[in-house]
């Protein structure tokens, strides 16, 4: 099996090698103005750059050149050439610096000396065409590394820019041209090469790319003869395949053969007709019949995919458009069963109910024991009822009755009062207690129908944005192609939709060696006339690639500073402070004071905080976040509560939104001046229904966002102490202005932390 496989790699390696022997000679042979021949050392120069081995492709060289001309000069110039590139090439190596084109330039120039000296001293050549030939050989390296990249990098089938199909063609016109120089009589080998290329292009590619190879290898043979003859035959060869190009390979051929017969009997374009001057086009067609279909299937299925974006788009729209209709339909369903959950609540019992049911449980528990059961009911019924009612009230207003609340009239009448007074207490705690017990759970179905409010709001948001549709930039997705050849950034494909107004989304599939260069961003930024950043990359399925998704960069950045000091004496802090990334243009600050300080205190802020970012990551509205964010905390079995201090900055239009719950002031300081945000609203936890207060700010650039725990504002004494502070920092540092702060309100208490002190400052500047 090993051998098997060692075997494979040789013949492949000689095969690659063979091929690499007849691009090489045919490209020497290839001659402009019968004294210029450019393309060979291009050629050479353009395999090295792809990494070849060079001690081969010398060999190759020399030995092609002297078999195209049997010239003993030739054969000396090309062994000269081949030295001094080898000794150049492994000082570079050895030195372990990447090639550039630059490299290649000099190298170009230092080995050609040996050329240029034997041309002008001893065969007495043009200065002029060897100048002419030397500029020209540069061009041709240039094409060749760039399709010789862009076809080892993303494959044969893959979407060339606009300089890639130009270096295209003139290495076909190169081509070509050479294999002009290969004629046997009426026999052109051009035709037979040409007749074969353009019937296979037919049948894997569109009408322009043959139309494209049937010019630029047309004139190829024009550079070569000087005439149009095979200029004009092969522009109405590529015109024939192109109009009959079908799957069915014999109808393309027997339409090339009857244009040429057609044409070299009536209109004596071309070679002179006869049956030598047809024997190429025929060997060509019977070779492409040869070729398995399934092959050339391949080859097309792989080269339209890069062509099908119309399709693709047509496609992607009409699922957004599915998935518009299945997101409202399951934000119906959502709502709907908010409604059921509302419509299961109880109320709990109260007023009237609870009352009537007590006295009915006294009675029935209580009295009806009583051996003077019958006598009271019988005889005072009302007034015993009355007094029993009083009771009852009185305890349910107070928590519990004792004797000075027993009425008099009823006080000398009842022979168990104490058991009585008893009763009623244990009854009232045990209906509070079911009370409570009923408004919890009520509280819960509330909770859970405000969930799936949310949901639903969350599925009809997402569905309004999905029907927006994209607008597909095609033009744009070229042009990044191309600029990032340009670049040196080598990336397969671009996909540029515009999903918002205004807003643009750029996906780009590039290699992995390219994914960190800097100018990605300002390609993209330049094609699309606006500022564009990353927002994300993923691996690709293929190896050795990356995509990368660039949006419209928001018109604010943002740059913030934490700082935090834990109450003297306590272990742990009861605050806790959150910074995270909503969307690509959002925000969340937020700060949250757990009531007292440790580990309770802690746990309770940590919880908080941990609500409200995973409620805030799946998109809820605010007022449902803290409502529900609140009840859960006030759920639990431990009177606590929180501080909750939270500012949402959305970056792209320079707008804060700050939220409190038992907060003290925010703060924003401007260039000259510090403004206050204070927003009074109860905390978190105190009780079930609390609402929060917001309050929406603009900023401008240079602007500084500080939010900051009571522990800090207390230490200064009053708000109004620390805004002048906080105004008369001329730092523009976040983290310095956070650290200041800290170090002030602890100063202030004689170097005591008195309670638990964090905060938060963010700057805001204009990109």
């Amino acid at each position: 099996m090993i051998d098997t496989l060692g075997k494979n790699k040789k013949v492949i390696l000689a095969t690659k090698y063979i091929m690499f022997f007849m691009l090489i000679f045919i490209a020497g042979r290839a001659c402009l103005n019968e004294a210029i021949t450019p393309f060979v050392f291009g050629l050479f120069f353009a395999l090295v750059w792809c990494n070849q081995n060079v001690i081969i492709l010398s060999i190759i060289y020399v030995l092609a050149g002297y078999l195209s001309s049997f010239s003993t000069y030739i054969l000396l110039e090309n062994s000269l050439f081949c030295v001094i590139f080898a000794i150049i090439y492994f000082v570079h190596y050895k030195t372990k610096k990447p090639l550039k084109y630059i490299h290649l330039l000099i190298y170009a120039c230092l080995c050609n000396i040996p050329k240029i000296f034997i041309e002008i001293y001893f065969l007495n050549s043009n200065i002029v065409l060897i100048f002419v030939e030397f500029v020209f050989g540069l061009m041709y390296t240039f094409a060749c590394i760039k399709i010789f990249e862009g076809v080892c990098v993303r494959g044969v089938c893959s979407r060339f820019t606009s300089t890639e199909i130009i270096c295209a063609m003139v290495i076909f016109c190169a081509t070509f041209c050479g294999l002009m120089s290969f004629n046997f009589g009426e026999f052109y080998l051009v035709k037979l090469f040409g007749v074969l290329t353009f019937l296979t292009a037919a049948y894997v590619a569109n009408v322009t790319t043959v139309m494209l190879i049937s010019i630029s290898s047309g004139l190829g043979t024009f550079l070569f003869l000087h005439n149009p003859t095979f200029l004009t035959m092969f522009a109405i060869l590529g015109l024939t395949v192109s109009a009959f190009k079908t799957k069915n390979k014999y109808i393309s051929c027997i339409a090339v053969l009857l244009v040429e017969c057609l044409f070299g009997l009536y209109f004596n374009i071309g070679t002179e007709f006869s049956i030598v001057s047809i024997l190429p086009t025929i060997i060509a067609c019977l070779v492409y019949l040869l070729i398995p279909s399934k092959i050339l299937d391949s080859f097309g299925n792989e080269f339209q995919s890069t062509l099908a974006s119309l399709t693709q788009q047509s496609v992607i729209n009409r699922n957004r458009e599915m998935l518009y209709h299945r997101l409202v339909e399951l934000g119906d369903v959502f709502a709907e069963m908010n409604k059921v959950y509302l419509s299961m609540i109880n109320g709990g019992i109260m007023g009237e109910d609870e009352r009537r049911l007590i006295l009915n449980e006294i009675k029935i528990k209580h009295c009806k024991n009583c051996p003077s059961f019958g006598k009271c009911y019988r005889i005072g019924g009302g007034e015993t009822a009355n007094c029993l009612a009083v009771m009852v009230n009185l305890g349910i207003k107070k928590g519990k009755v004792n004797l000075l609340d027993v009425p008099t009239e009823f006080a000398g009448k009842c022979e168990k009062l104490n058991t009585l007074v008893s009763s009623i207490n244990d009854l009232i705690n045990q209906y509070k207690n079911y009370a409570g017990l009923m408004n919890n759970i009520d509280a819960s179905k509330v909770l859970l129908a405000e969930q799936l409010e949310g949901v639903s709001e969350i599925m009809k948001d997402l569905s309004l944005e999905v029907n927006k549709g994209v607008i597909f930039e095609s033009g744009k997705e070229k042009k990044i192609i191309d600029e990032l050849t340009y670049n040196n950034i080598i990336c397969s494909d671009a996909l540029v939709f515009q999903d918002r107004e205004h807003i643009l989304s750029v996906t780009l599939s590039v290699r992995k060696d390219d994914k960190d260069k800097s100018g990605i961003c300002k390609v993209v930024s330049r094609v699309c006339k606006q500022k564009m950043e990353v927002v994300d990359e993923v691996s690709s399925t293929r190896a050795g690639w990356q995509i990368l998704t660039l949006k419209s960069a928001p018109k604010y950045g943002i740059v913030f500073g934490i700082a935090s000091k834990t109450k003297t004496g306590s272990v742990k802090s009861g605050d806790c402070y959150s910074v995270i990334k909503i969307k690509d243009e959002k925000y969340l600050f937020a700060l949250c004071d757990g009531m007292g300080s440790g580990e309770m205190a802690q746990r309770t802020s940590n919880t908080a905080i941990d609500l409200i970012e995973n409620f805030y990551k799946a998109g809820f509205d605010k007022e449902i976040i803290l409502s529900s964010v609140n009840k859960l905390i006030s759920l639990g079995k431990n009177e606590v509560f929180s501080a909750l201090d939270l500012c949402v900055v959305d970056t792209r239009v320079g707008e804060g939104d700050f939220i409190k719950m038992g907060a003290p002031e925010s703060f924003i300081k401007h260039k000259d001046t510090t403004e206050q945000v204070k927003i009074g609203a109860l905390p978190l936890g105190i009780i079930q229904n609390a609402e929060s207060k917001s309050e929406q700010i603009y900023f401008t650039s240079g602007d500084k966002i500080i939010l900051a725990t009571d522990g800090i504002v207390d230490a200064f004494g009053t708000a109004d102490k620390m805004q002048d502070h906080i105004n008369n920092i001329t730092s523009t540092n976040p983290q310095t202005i956070a650290d200041d702060i800290i170090s002030k309100a602890v100063a202030t208490c004689g170097g005591i932390a008195k309670d638990d002190m964090s905060i938060i400052v963010a700057k805001i500047f204009e990109r």
